[in-house]
């Protein structure tokens, strides 16, 4: 009997490109917002829910996949074929400071230079302009279990998605937005466990990892599967990026 391949890296286009609008993040866009810019759009799911919800809304979508793309330019105003491997201000014809968000929803961690790209497409937000994020949580308490027993196991979904290329906690987050010219405005964590009943602080035991005297902001940081994240541009234009 012949051997059978196996790669995470191996799916279909539909196990990719779920055709459905993000709700978690639909619920933190800002009412006011006018003109949004989406990277990794996909199939412009979000972004014509959002279009229904806000009217007059001008959505702009950058997307790499060439059947996605396709789909998206029936639903959003403007959708661009891009590689955010090989991003410039330059090579996107957008005018600059002219969108109120930037939605990046489980996208900066496919990419190889996230903190570029951000910084980048920070340049087309107006003044006080804002981005929403969605980010998986490599502190995740289950992560670490694996790791602690030898496992760190590519799947096709989820915290160890095949294509992730960047790994984030909390505090990176904290420095990736920092350091690319934001300041949060609010973080929402996307808990696994329902930890309002517990005392703290308490001892956690999973596997074979015992954590002694957790306390209750520590214990959602380790039961966080992913970061919904909003955050603003700031002023000041004295750094040094791309």
């Amino acid at each position: 009997m012949g051997m059978t391949y196996y790669s995470p890296l191996t799916f279909t286009h539909e196990e990719k490109y779920d055709d459905k609008p993000r709700a978690d993040i639909i619920s933190l866009v800002p009412e006011d917002c006018r003109r949004i810019l989406e990277i990794g759009c996909g199939t412009g799911a979000t972004g014509s829910a959002l279009k229904n919800r806000l009217p007059g809304l001008y959505y702009v979508g950058l997307e790499i996949d060439d059947r996605a793309v396709e789909i998206a330019q029936t639903r959003l105003d403007r959708v661009l074929k891009v590689d955010l491997g090989a991003i410039n201000r330059l090579c996107l014809p957008l005018e600059p400071e002219s969108f109120d968000l930037l939605i990046a929803a489980d996208v900066l961690e496919h990419l190889y230079d996230p903190w570029q790209v951000l910084y980048v497409l920070r340049g087309f937000l107006k003044a006080k302009g804002k981005a929403l994020l969605s980010i998986p949580n490599t502190q995740n308490i289950y992560l670490i279990a694996q790791l602690v027993m030898g496992h760190w196991t590519y799947q096709k979904y989820g915290l160890l998605d095949a294509t992730h290329i960047r790994f984030f906690t909390w505090k990176e987050i904290e420095k990736l937005l920092t350091g690319t010219g934001f300041r949060i405005l609010l973080c929402k964590k996307q808990l696994q466990t329902d930890l309002a009943d517990k005392e703290f602080p308490l001892d956690l035991s999973i596997a074979n990892l015992v954590l002694r005297q957790v306390s209750r902001e520590e214990a959602e940081r380790l039961f966080t599967f992913q970061y919904l994240v909003l955050a603003e541009k700031t002023e000041s234009e004295e750094r040094s990026g791309p």
